[in-house]
């Protein structure tokens, strides 16, 4: 599967919420804190004043407001308390980390997902980058680290960056050991594009204190619950083994699949089976950093079997919970949003026809999906939110695919994950497309009938670069709808759960 941003892209319309105030709880002489930072100071002086706290433990944060995030890392190293990254502590949350006098990762959360992520000062709306701001921030970091700063890699981390997403990821090196510290300019920038810091890991670097990993048992309030697109796992399988023995029985047809099928239950979390939709074989994964990556991988997996062709898959199990509930309430659930349906007032919405000039999409795009798309694409239609709706509730809907794999979807969508993704190699790219062509041939199989692509918004050339290769592949009928799931939600059109049945890359 390729490596280009694929949990960003699957998470388009999930982003932490910024609006929301952090988690913070003192549990005797430590503070627990998650989420995104906002105005927060005065919940971390209250939990402060509690009295007896030596250790504050950041679970979870994806940053936020700097001005929080320094006062609070100043209050942490006035106070002499020491903190702990447990999962992953970006932006305003590493510097809060920072303050620590001493600092240490903890093993709570899979290696993958544990690392403090720094990057420079950027506005919140805008997001739009300022320099001004990062002196103040490269001071802080240099006082903390000490004598093991490197100027370098911080002046990097604070000043080469292309937009808000541009992030230092440094990694417990205990049990990351090969994974060194790299700098991405962009969160569209190609993790093989990204710079590597050679010989270099979070202790040398000072962004740690001490390598031993702290055991915790997090409160109640911040453990994470398993759940799949923004929903809670419930139904728990009594007998893992003996639900994969079954479907070695249901879907094996030599002994060597009988015996992988059946050794998946001992193979470690997180891991996923997927069914096709059609036929025998099964698709697997395991030992990934989430429930949902198990599962975009063993969808992936059993989409494209070697020597089988091409089809649709379902997943049935994630860790030991069966998923097939969730699919088929989903499925209902786009039913009944297509019965609520009814077009609205306005033509367009969030701005879907503004910006972009009179330019035209003739090529596709291998780098920066996330940018302003153009006003066309060449030999495809461009439709907007009043016009989709209209078209979804006639009684010949197009084929409307969503190419990111929206949590929430448009009603009446199929996801075909990853499906705006280009290359420059043409090998590679020649490969993808291949993919790309089969799975749709299973979602659209009528050329000659309308199909429709959509991704997060007017930014995301995703959509443009899948409506170019299926006009490219014969589809008459190719539409683009411009404003996707930012402009219908703008509109306040129903949505339903996304469904994911075909992974292209």
């Amino acid at each position: 599967m390729g490596r280009l941003n694929w949990i960003a892209l699957l998470l388009w319309v999930c982003q932490a919420a910024t609006g929301h105030a952090m988690v913070v709880e003192a549990h005797g002489n430590t503070v627990y804190a998650s989420g995104p930072v906002n105005d927060d100071v005065r919940r971390f002086e209250e939990a402060f004043a509690k009295g007896g706290i030596t250790t504050v433990v950041f679970v979870n944060s994806p940053g936020g407001d700097l001005y929080t995030g320094l006062r609070v890392g100043r209050l942490i190293a006035d106070r002499g308390y020491n903190t702990v990254a447990a999962g992953s502590c970006i932006s305003a949350c590493s510097i809060m980390f920072m303050g620590g006098k001493e600092r240490r990762f903890s093993d709570v959360f899979r290696p993958g997902q544990t690392f403090v992520g720094i990057h420079g000062a950027h506005d919140s709306a805008t997001k739009q980058i300022i320099p001004v701001l990062q002196p103040q921030i490269y001071a802080f970091y240099k006082l903390n680290m000490g004598d093991k700063f490197n100027s370098s890699v911080m002046n990097q981390a604070l000043y080469d960056m292309q937009d808000a997403g541009s992030l230092l990821r440094v990694y417990d090196p205990v049990r990351s050991p090969k994974t060194e510290p790299y700098h991405c300019v962009s969160s569209q920038t190609p993790r093989d594009k990204c710079s590597v810091f050679k010989g270099m890991d979070a202790s040398s670097l000072g962004v740690i204190t001490h390598t031993d990993l702290v055991k915790l048992d997090l409160p109640a309030a911040f453990k994470v619950a398993p759940s799949l697109f923004g929903k809670p796992l419930e139904t728990a399988v009594p007998d893992v083994n003996a639900h994969y023995a079954e479907l070695a029985q249901r879907h094996c047809t030599t002994d060597t699949c009988k015996t992988n099928t059946a050794a998946q239950a001992a193979r470690p979390e997180n891991r996923a089976v997927a069914l096709p939709s059609e036929g025998p074989g099964l698709g697997f994964a395991s030992n990934a950093d989430s429930p949902l990556s198990a599962l975009v991988r063993a969808v992936y997996s059993c989409n494209h079997i070697t020597g089988q062709a091409v089809r649709l898959c379902e997943p049935e199990l994630v860790n030991q919970y069966d998923v097939r509930p969730y699919y088929s309430s989903s499925k209902a659930a786009h039913q009944e949003a297509l019965a609520k349906l009814k077009p609205p007032a306005a033509k367009f919405y969030a701005d879907e026809e503004y910006g972009g000039g009179f330019s035209s999409a003739s090529s596709l795009r291998t780098a920066m999906f996330n940018d302003i798309t153009p006003q066309k694409v060449d030999g495809v239609a461009t439709v907007g939110t009043q016009e989709l709706a209209r078209m979804m509730v006639s009684p010949t809907p197009p084929v409307l695919v969503d190419v990111v794999g929206s949590f929430q979807s448009i009603p009446g969508s199929q996801a075909l994950l990853h499906g705006g993704h280009a290359q420059d190699n043409a090998a590679q790219d020649a490969a993808f497309e291949k993919r790309f062509a089969a799975l749709l041939a299973l979602l659209a199989p009528d050329q000659a009938k309308p199909v429709a692509f959509y991704c997060g918004g007017r930014s995301c050339w995703l959509s443009v670069n899948a409506a170019l290769r299926a006009k490219k592949l014969g589809y008459t009928q190719v539409l683009w709808y411009r404003g996707g799931i930012d402009s219908w939600k703008a509109a306040e059109l129903p949505l339903a759960p996304g469904v994911l049945r075909a992974v292209a890359n």
